[in-house]
C-alpha cells in the first residue's frame, strides 16, 4: 500500500530508497552505529522498519516521540508496547525460551564470596 500514511514494514511498500536501504542493511549487519535523520514524514521510520525486517534480527522498536515531557508511566507504557510488539513478532523465540525453561529441573542461587582478598 504505497500511499498509506502509516510507516511501511515491507520492501515492496517502500518507495525510492534502494541505496539507503542497502547501506542501512550493510551497517546493521556490520554492527555499525547508525543514525537515520531527515525531515519529518520523509520515510525514516519506514526505512528503518524495512531494514530491520530484511535483516531478520530480533529487535524491540520504541517510538520515543512524546507530546511534552514524558512521565515515568509514559516510559513504562512505551517499553510495554515495544515488548508486546516484539513478542507478537517473535513467537518462535518465545517457544524456544519456554522449551529451554521447561527442561530446567532446579535452580540454585547463592551468594558470591569475595575472593579478591585485600
Amino acid at each position: 500500500m504505497l500511499f498509506d500514511l502509516e510507516p511501511k514494514s515491507r520492501r515492496e511498500d517502500l518507495y525510492d530508497f534502494e541505496t539507503e536501504l542497502r547501506d542501512l542493511i550493510n551497517g546493521i549487519i556490520n554492527d555499525k552505529v547508525i543514525v537515520v535523520r531527515g525531515l519529518r514524514r520523509t520515510g525514516k521510520t519506514s526505512l528503518m522498519r524495512v531494514a530491520l525486517n530484511e535483516v531478520g534480527y530480533p529487535y524491540v522498536y520504541l517510538d520515543v516521540r512524546f507530546a511534552g515531557r514524558p512521565r515515568q508511566i509514559d516510559l513504562i507504557e512505551l517499553i510495554r508496547r515495544g515488548l508486546e510488539d516484539f513478542l507478537a513478532r517473535n513467537k518462535s523465540i518465545i517457544n524456544r525460551v519456554r522449551d529451554a525453561i521447561s527442561r530446567v529441573r532446579w535452580i540454585r542461587v547463592g551468594g558470591i564470596a569475595d575472593t579478591c582478598g585485600d
